[in-house]
């Protein structure tokens, strides 16, 4: 009995202060949404660059496609002091077949430029074009020599697999510098966001 009568007490102050729990709506921070701003295709990479500020960086994208020599695509010749910090964003396009990109050195100093996207192939549907692109950020190994170039952020293109009939970009979280990661032999296309200190 004496059993009986703990259990119902127990049961019921449970109860009583389950009630009691509230939620209760706060304000958003910035950081609530950032999962939304990668879902519209908003991606920044934030890169902690106290050790080398005041150095002048010239900033280099270079554009690699399967069957061809890989080509530097920044079409200006630009040098910047560095910060303390350097973001390395991707933004997305008013067109599919387009990409969009931003390399700030500080608040007040970068640029913006455009990138074009390759369709990916895929046999089941030879007609159609289709623009999928993912990112990843580079393994950074010190020491960082002047004049030689950094990787920073991996631009590339989902691929069709024959094995499971979709396309795909999955694999490596980070690429190794000098491109050995696995995913990268399966990328078809892809652009390489990178420094070279002066």
């Amino acid at each position: 009995m004496k059993r009986q009568l703990l259990s119902a007490m127990l049961l019921a102050f449970t109860t009583l202060t389950g009630w009691a729990q509230e939620i209760k709506m706060d304000e958003p921070s910035i950081s609530d949404y950032l999962p939304l701003l990668k879902a519209k295709g908003y991606i920044a990479y934030s890169f902690d660059t106290k050790d080398f500020k005041d150095a002048m960086v010239e900033p280099i994208v270079m554009e690699y496609a399967k069957g061809r020599e890989p080509k530097e695509v920044t079409d200006f010749s630009i040098t910047m002091s560095m910060g303390e910090k350097l973001i390395v964003g991707l933004i997305p396009s008013d067109n599919d077949s387009t990409g969009c990109y931003a390399i700030n050195f500080s608040e007040t100093r970068g640029f913006k430029n455009n990138l074009r996207l390759m369709p990916i192939y895929n046999p089941n549907y030879p007609t159609e074009k289709w623009y999928k692109y993912e990112s990843r950020p580079f393994e950074l190994i010190p020491p960082f020599e002047k004049g030689e170039f950094i990787p920073l952020v991996l631009y590339g293109s989902y691929w069709y697999e024959p094995e499971t009939g979709v396309c795909r970009f999955c694999g490596d979280s980070f690429i190794k510098p000098d491109l050995s990661s696995e995913i990268v032999k399966s990328i078809p296309h892809f652009y390489v966001f990178g420094i070279k200190i002066r």
